[in-house]
């Protein structure tokens, strides 16, 4: 399937999301396989983190286009382990 942003924009979106997970692993001691949106939904709304549900807050409200970001960023984040881990097991 296509990216509806074209090639370049689905080049771009990759760099926005390798950019997350730098700022994830080098800021928040995180995984490098996780982006600092999807942490913020895992942390703050699946395990009730409440620093992390404050993030998330100030993260939805700067993607305020994008409904449920954090939560579709926690969900690409899964589809992709899941297809790392089935690619390598």
């Amino acid at each position: 399937m296509k990216d509806r942003l074209g090639q370049t924009g689905g080049r771009l979106l990759r760099l926005a999301a390798l950019g997350s997970q730098l700022i994830n692993v080098v800021l928040f001691d995180g995984s490098p396989d996780e982006t600092v949106s999807g942490r913020s939904y895992r942390q703050g709304v699946i395990q009730g983190d409440a620093k992390w549900c404050r993030r998330r807050q100030w993260i939805e409200k700067v993607f305020f286009w994008d409904d449920d970001h954090c939560k579709k960023s926690h969900e690409q984040d899964r589809r992709m382990a899941e297809s790392l881990m089935r690619l390598y097991l």
